[in-house]
C-alpha cells in the first residue's frame, strides 16, 4: 500500500488550509496578539513600577542613613554642651565656695581681731581700775579720776608691745 496523491484533494486541502489561515488571523491572531501586547505592556509597567518602587527604596534608605547620621552627630554635640555646661556648672560653684570660704575666713579674722582688741581695751580698763583702787588704798589718798586715768593710760603705753597682746 502505497500512499497514492490525489492532486484535486491536495488543492482543496491547500484552499481549505489557507481559508483556515485567513478566518483564524482575522477571528483568533488579532485577539491573541492584542492579548499579547497588552500583557507584555502590564509586565513593562510592572517592571517599570518595580523599578520606581526600588529607586523610591533606594532614595529612603539614603534619607534614613543621613536622618540616622544627623541623629548621632546631633546626640554628640548634645552630649558634649550637656558635659561642657556640666564642667562649666561645676567649676563656678567649686569657684563660689572657694571665694565663700574666704570671705568667711577673713570674716572671722576680723571678727576676732574686733573681739581680740575690744577685750584688751576691757582688760586694760579693768586692770587700770584695779591699779587706782590698789593704789589708792596703798597711799590712802585718793586722786580725782581723771588724772587717775591718764597715769594708767601712761604706764600702758610705756608697756613694751609684746605685753600689750
Amino acid at each position: 500500500m502505497l500512499l497514492k496523491v490525489d492532486p484535486g484533494l491536495m488543492i482543496w486541502t491547500i484552499i481549505t488550509f489557507v481559508a483556515l489561515l485567513i478566518v483564524l488571523k482575522a477571528a483568533v491572531w488579532k485577539p491573541l496578539l492584542a492579548m499579547l501586547d497588552e500583557r507584555e505592556r502590564r509586565i513593562r509597567d510592572a517592571l517599570s513600577g518595580a523599578e520606581r518602587a526600588r529607586h523610591e527604596a533606594e532614595r529612603t534608605l539614603v534619607e534614613y542613613k543621613e536622618t540616622l547620621s544627623n541623629a548621632e552627630v546631633e546626640a554628640r554635640e548634645r552630649i558634649q554642651r550637656a558635659t561642657e555646661q556640666a564642667h562649666q556648672e561645676r567649676e563656678r560653684i567649686v569657684s563660689e565656695s572657694h571665694h565663700q570660704a574666704t570671705r568667711l575666713v577673713e570674716d572671722a579674722k576680723a571678727e576676732i581681731q574686733h573681739e581680740k582688741e575690744r577685750a584688751l581695751q576691757e582688760l586694760r580698763q579693768t586692770v587700770g581700775d584695779l591699779a587706782i583702787q590698789a593704789a589708792s588704798k596703798l597711799l590712802d589718798e585718793n586722786l580725782d579720776n581723771a588724772r587717775n586715768r591718764k597715769i594708767v593710760d601712761d604706764f600702758i603705753r610705756k608697756l613694751p608691745e609684746s605685753s600689750k597682746n
